[in-house]
């Protein structure tokens, strides 16, 4: 286990390896990780449910910056029964102030009787694909700590950082590898390897109580020795990794220009990303109605004449109708291209009509052909995508 500490670590969106790196005064505390506070488990999502399960009661609220990823709804109410309360801020790029958290709390303790007891935090973040300031991720724990809440932060997307120049840095070093008791750290393979199916998460915790009660219940999400032994000699390659996150990092910017050139094209807005697989988009200027229904119409047509699949905002607790997630990464830039082509054919299309009140079959029929005729695109996730096969830009994960 002590092999992921150089993740763990890792500097620069994961150009370098604070291990591979001369002790300093900055780095030489941070480097001392003990690996008996390294736990893993069946995926990310499984560590985020025992957490939970262990941290808090049945019915605890836990503070979640808004919008964001809708899978942790589940990993937190299946099993625990903790309750997600989103919290909305003028501006999500930057992340909720003081005082946006602090109201957000207030209103689930006298509005919906709930116990507040831990924020979580995604960063990079999805959906936006941004990065926390390193001074307001330690503003949102210093708060937190003040309230004697527990912060878990997500870094699951921490090797992604496909932007030059990006401002990510690990809250292992934000806090100088000092968690304390309060402050719980997650990441896997899934993401940054496109290994979702290794089912492999990583916890790091100074919390010794926290990490007896994890060996108890880890028995229900254990790694097996085999998955273990190919962590550990894919980890220990210093080589392979650090040629296939370049590789990795290259393809992910590729396909974000490809995908943010065709939105420009459609007058499109969206969220310029540093890091992450997808690209939040706003198309509510094509909604008649700023309301969900609308939001969900539209996500229909989409689906039924494109044939793209997109997550939407109001499943991600976004307030404002019309925002997608398009994650760009689980297909090859050909087919992702043939996906945007058909995208932005049919958006041409309904602003030339009232699609709301009748959609007319005949004048979008020929969607489909328009964003690829006769074209078959060949792939390592399949044999080929025809124009006439539905794309999936749903899902968050890496196709390499």
């Amino acid at each position: 286990l002590i092999t992921i500490r150089r993740f763990l670590l890792a500097p620069d969106g994961g150009k370098s390896s604070v291990i591979a790196m001369a002790p300093t005064a900055e780095n030489v505390t941070a480097d001392r990780i003990n690996p008996e506070h390294v736990a893993i488990g069946a995926g990310a999502a499984s560590i985020l449910n025992n957490l939970f399960f262990i941290l808090a009661e049945a019915g605890t609220g836990v503070l979640v910056p808004a919008p964001f990823y809708a899978a942790f709804v589940n990993d937190m109410r299946v099993v625990a029964g903790c309750v997600p309360i989103p919290v909305y801020s003028n501006d999500p790029v930057k992340g909720p102030t003081i005082e946006e958290l602090q109201r957000a709390t207030e209103d689930a303790e006298r509005n919906l009787g709930l116990n507040v007891k831990v924020l979580l935090l995604t960063n990079p973040n999805n959906p936006l694909g941004t990065v926390y300031q390193p001074q307001a991720v330690l503003d949102m724990i210093s708060w937190a700590r003040g309230r004697g809440m527990h912060t878990i932060v997500d870094e699951i997307y921490a090797l992604s950082m496909h932007k030059t120049g990006n401002d990510f840095v690990s809250v292992i070093r934000l806090l100088n590898n000092q968690l304390g008791d309060d402050v719980h750290f997650i990441w896997a393979l899934s993401k940054d390897f496109g290994a979702s199916g290794f089912r492999i998460g990583v916890l790091y915790t100074q919390n010794d109580l926290l990490l007896q009660a994890l060996a108890n219940l880890n028995i229900f999400s254990c790694v097996s020795h085999p998955m273990q032994m190919i962590m550990a000699d894919l980890l220990m390659d210093d080589s392979f990794v650090d040629s296939f996150l370049a590789e990795a990092r290259l393809k992910l910017r590729r396909s974000y220009n490809l995908c943010t050139a065709k939105l420009d094209e459609m007058v499109v807005t969206y969220t310029p990303a540093e890091g992450g697989i997808f690209v939040y988009c706003d198309f509510s200027s094509i909604l008649p109605e700023q309301t969900f229904e609308m939001e969900s119409k539209f996500r229909t047509i989409v689906e039924k004449y494109a044939r793209v699949v997109m997550t939407p905002g109001e499943s991600q607790y976004d307030r404002k109708p019309g925002r997608f997630r398009i994650c760009y990464a689980w297909v090859t830039e050909e087919v992702l291209e043939i996906a945007m082509e058909r995208l932005s054919y049919l958006i041409s299309k309904l602003r030339k009509m009232d699609w709301w009140n009748e959609v007319q079959e005949e004048y979008l029929s020929d969607v489909i052909s328009k964003g690829g005729r006769d074209r078959m695109i060949h792939s390592r996730r399949r044999q080929f995508v025809a124009h006439a096969d539905s794309i999936d830009l749903s899902r968050d994960r890496q196709s390499l």
